[in-house]
């Protein structure tokens, strides 16, 4: 247990360490931003197999930012691989204002849940750390500016910018 009363999920951890909620910021010159984690090479998108890796934009982010890789697919509880849905020229809003629903083309399955849980948990990792910026993947029915994830992020008043 914490000193708060919440128990650990790093039990193992030192208290004084699971005690620091901000421990991502490790620089107090810098302050964190979010990148899609499939710029960093990662094999997290759909399909398994790596994006083009955005070393120039991630070396210039690391001059004045700590980076925050998140991948909200998987924070929502999909794998990887997963299913190719998209938002067949919605956008995130409709989806959350308005019932728009996605499906997986492969199985009809409506995957909506785990692109909004998602999301908001992406929302409350920027909240913890900090963040009020992210860089997000185009063309992502979640990373993408007007894609789910970048529609909550907005509205949470965190700076979305889309990413080719």
């Amino acid at each position: 247990m914490s000193a708060t009363g919440q128990q650990s999920l790093f039990p193992e951890q030192p208290q004084a360490l699971s005690q620091n909620r901000h421990a991502a910021q490790a620089s107090p010159e810098k302050e964190p931003v979010f990148v899609s984690l499939c710029f960093l090479g990662v094999p997290c998108r759909w399909h398994g197999r790596c994006a083009k890796r955005r070393d120039a934009l991630l070396d210039k982010l690391k001059e004045k930012y700590v980076i925050v890789p998140v991948c909200p697919e998987q924070l929502g509880g999909m794998p990887t691989p997963r299913t190719s849905e998209t938002l067949r020229g919605g956008t995130g809003a409709q989806v959350l204002d308005e019932g728009v629903r996605l499906f997986a083309p492969e199985t009809g399955e409506d995957v909506t849940e785990f692109h909004i849980r998602g999301s908001y948990i992406t929302l409350e990792i920027a909240k913890q750390v900090g963040a009020r910026r992210a860089y997000l993947k185009g063309g992502s029915p979640s990373c993408d500016k007007n894609g789910i994830t970048g529609e909550v992020l907005k509205r949470g008043g965190i700076h979305v910018v889309r990413v080719g």
